[in-house]
């Protein structure tokens, strides 16, 4: 048996079809320890026996199902292996209900795989990779990569509260990422925290492109589903109206708001007190909820979840342009956070350290080193050699008197000299001097 690979706090684990935790909807997640895939992996190669590897459960399109990764309101997600290809893949099926207006073309199974085939096409840092779509027994399913991690919606849950700039870096990578799928024609109509799948606290992926809905020429689309939670679907989308990509930017607004103030905008016991409350209620401000959130930042949630999808940033791209220019702002810049100020506080620190040290030790040197007085030459005691010429009772000279101090220190010794060689009783000082202690 080849060694489990190291713990990853980000992991949810579950060991079997019985131990699904329902706390799971829209989310893929890779429930089993790595050595269990390399496994299936070995076994192709010939290197692993067959009763070493996880029992199959079953077999949707060509993939082999191996454990129940998740179960929510959209269908079940399994991890399963590719034998073609031989890799570890994450399988999802779906079973949804839509609500389809009068006249509306294409069963709802074709809409699906067409909406999956068009997320297949999305190739982005922070969106989730569709390797293949299609149709079995147990209904569409969609096949793609296997991520490790929680979502976004658990690690709320689970007490995680991000600091303003981590929230609106956050939102801007995700609003990025619908961005260039709006530019690819596939708009997503159900951003919520589920479906942010959180690899790291930094790097965002998006799920679920697999329900969106693929744009028409005009960016617009009349076929909404009903699936969703309603404390995120725009109003357009609970009226079952037209919508565009802007429904997109009001649900990644909710989102950003539940990341500053760390509820939801509308709330009821229902999910009709829920919509009524969506479409009704008073457009509450994260900075009134909490003072702590940033104006700026209140103000770019409060514009993208308006409830006019005119009042709204006409698109993701302008969102992310606006949370791009909020964090470079003097506002962001000012918050007492490691991402922003304490960056800059370490070398203001260190400068009022080195000041503080400069300051006392000018204040030993004049108070309890040599002081001025010292540097100026007045010393008790200053030894000067004389020239060879000089009379031997002048070699010794005297220190100049404390008026002299502030004398040229050769100028006040060639004086000293000079008397010493015209007046005995000075030389006979100066001796006196010099053999003084």
């Amino acid at each position: 048996m080849l060694p489990a690979m190291p713990w990853n706090i980000f992991k949810t684990r579950q060991s079997s079809t019985g131990s699904a935790s329902p706390v799971f909807q829209n989310t893929v997640v890779e429930d089993r320890t790595r050595s269990q895939f390399d496994l299936l992996h070995a076994q192709q190669a010939g290197q692993a026996e067959p009763g070493d590897l996880p029992a199959a459960m079953g077999v949707i399109g060509r993939y082999q199902l191996r454990t129940v990764l998740g179960e929510g309101g959209l269908g079940t997600v399994y991890g399963a292996w590719d034998p073609l290809l031989s890799r570890r893949v994450a399988v999802k099926t779906l079973q949804l209900r839509w609500h389809q207006q009068p006249g509306a073309l294409g069963a709802p199974d074709e809409l699906i795989l067409n909406e999956a085939r068009a997320a297949a096409r999305l190739s982005h840092p922070h969106i989730v990779t569709v390797y293949d779509a299609g149709s079995s027994d147990q209904g569409v399913y969609v096949a793609m990569e296997p991520l490790q991690g929680l979502d976004l919606r658990q690690m709320l849950r689970q007490g995680w509260r991000p600091t303003p700039m981590e929230a609106a870096g956050l939102v801007r990578r995700v609003a990025e990422a619908l961005a260039y799928a709006h530019g690819k024609g596939v708009i997503h109509c159900d951003i919520k925290p589920a479906n942010i799948f959180m690899v790291d606290k930094r790097q965002p992926k998006v799920l679920d492109f697999g329900i969106a809905r693929v744009a028409r020429r005009d960016g617009s689309t009349s076929v909404t589903p009903s699936a969703g939670s309603p404390h995120y679907l725009s109003p357009e989308q609970l009226r079952h109206t037209k919508v565009d990509r802007r429904c997109d930017v009001y649900s990644l607004g909710v989102v950003l708001y539940e990341l500053l103030t760390g509820r939801q905008p509308y709330t009821g016991q229902s999910m009709e007190e829920i919509s009524h409350a969506v479409l009704n209620s008073t457009q509450p401000q994260a900075r009134m909820v909490d003072p702590a959130v940033p104006a700026g930042l209140s103000a770019i949630a409060a514009r993208a979840m308006a409830r006019s999808p005119e009042a709204r940033y006409p698109s993701a791209r302008h969102l992310a342009a606006a949370l791009r220019e909020w964090r470079s702002s003097d506002e962001a810049q000012g918050l007492s956070n490691p991402e922003s100020k304490g960056g800059r506080m370490l070398p203001l620190l260190s400068l009022v350290l080195v000041a503080g040290l400069a300051a006392g030790a000018a204040w030993w040197w004049f108070n309890k080193g040599p002081g001025l007085h010292g540097l100026l030459g007045g010393a008790p005691v200053i030894t000067q050699a004389m020239p060879a010429s000089a009379p031997a009772s002048a070699a010794a000279v005297p220190a100049p008197a404390p008026a002299e101090a502030a004398s040229d220190a050769a100028s006040a010794a060639g004086i000293v000299a000079g008397v010493a060689a015209s007046e005995p009783a000075s030389a006979s000082a100066a001796t006196v001097g010099a053999s003084a202690p």
